[in-house]
């Protein structure tokens, strides 16, 4: 994969596809993930590009992994990412990279948040394990804030809204792990025949 703009092309095409394959409305998809009409039809069409919640989320949608949504790649038996050879994306939220595979059903993402941004606010189904690899970050969950620094780990029902803020001046980089691919029921094709 190339460029930014190429990855994001590959994406809005991907997105498109499955929803017509799957014979869904922008109206029905918007139901079953909480993202509105109006910013699902503009990530199809490459206008937007999707936050790291948006793709966790139609990704479990769809029953797909993240990888398989964000790349290109062939299947193989085994997913290997050498150093500084993931597909990495660039967002409002910070620079993210898909570590998981093609085939994966825990989807992981490596997240470096520049100082002063914080990701969206998600809920969805599963758990989910976030490591801080440098830096310092809050994660807001629910109605509680744990600051998280270098070397902290927490796991934890990803149904209750969550988000991460990089409070500091220095950028920080995440590691997250989400098991909801595995347990989310996919829209397929032959369910809205």
């Amino acid at each position: 994969m190339g460029d930014d703009n190429e990855i994001d092309r590959l994406i809005a095409r991907k997105l498109q596809q499955l929803r017509t394959d799957r014979g869904l409305t922008l109206t029905h998809l918007a139901e079953l993930t909480g993202i509105s009409v109006a910013h699902l039809s503009r990530l199809e069409r490459g206008e937007r590009q999707p936050s790291i919640g948006s793709l966790l989320q139609l990704a479990r949608t769809y029953g797909i992994s993240i990888g398989k949504l964000v790349s290109d790649q062939p299947d193989e038996e085994y997913h290997l990412v050498r150093a500084g050879q993931a597909v990495a994306h660039e967002t409002a939220e910070g620079r993210y990279e898909v570590l998981s595979g093609p085939r994966a059903t825990i989807a992981v993402v490596g997240l470096e948040l520049p100082p002063g941004t914080k990701t969206g606010a998600v809920h969805h189904t599963g758990e989910e394990w976030l490591h801080v690899r440098s830096g310092a970050v809050v994660l807001h969950l629910g109605d509680e804030e744990l600051a998280l620094k270098s070397g902290d780990s927490v796991q934890f029902d990803s149904g209750r809204t969550h988000r991460v803020h990089n409070a500091s001046a220095r950028a920080a980089r995440v590691l997250i792990a989400s098991t909801a691919a595995a347990v989310h029921h996919p829209v397929t094709g032959a369910e809205n025949r």
